[in-house]
């Protein structure tokens, strides 16, 4: 079995952390940005299964950073999207609850065994790893229970977005609204 040696897997984790805006976006949605100065800040607070707003108005183009802060019990997604490709979210939501990589209120955590190389009494037989689970996608972002996030968004020139979460249950209860691109 061949190893992957660790400048490998930290030059792997570097590039994938590092360009998120390799990521795939599409003009009809917009795309993660980085926050300035003259960037708008909208709050918007989750309860369980809602939001404080249903409906956010933003200017076609415009950055804006959003503080999303998540009072409720459960875990909650901010998840920027058309309406067609929320609902595709949601099915992989649910692969991630039904595998055990996210829970009600959070991403899970697994310990992975590494066999330790070597010989002599010095060197235990292995040696434990915390891995927690990521979720990867560009236009959303995970809140846990009584945290506190930022996530900022530009938009595109026009089109129709809406916003949601998409764990398995919260959108069918009501937890998504809509932007209005004025």
């Amino acid at each position: 079995m061949k190893r992957i040696t660790p400048n490998l897997l930290i030059s792997a984790l570097f590039i994938s952390t590092a360009f998120p805006a390799l990521a795939e976006t599409s003009d009809d949605v917009g795309q993660l940005a980085q926050s300035t100065p003259t960037t708008r800040t909208i709050f918007v607070k989750m309860d369980d299964i809602s939001y404080s707003q249903k409906t956010i108005d933003v200017q076609p183009g415009e950055t804006v950073r959003f503080v999303l802060k998540n009072e409720g019990a459960l875990m909650h997604e901010f998840n920027i999207g058309q309406a067609a490709t929320q609902l595709e979210h949601q099915l992989e939501m649910a692969a991630l609850f039904k595998d055990g990589t996210l829970t009600p209120t959070g991403m899970a955590e697994s310990i992975v065994w590494h066999e330790r190389y070597g010989t002599g009494e010095a060197n235990p037989p292995g040696y434990p790893e915390v891995i927690k689970a990521k979720h990867d996608d560009p236009n959303a972002i995970l809140v846990e229970p009584g945290t506190t996030k930022e996530f900022v968004w530009t938009f595109p020139k026009a089109g129709s977005l809406s916003f949601a979460c998409t764990l398995p249950g919260h959108y069918q209860a009501g937890m998504v609204g809509e932007f209005a691109l004025r």
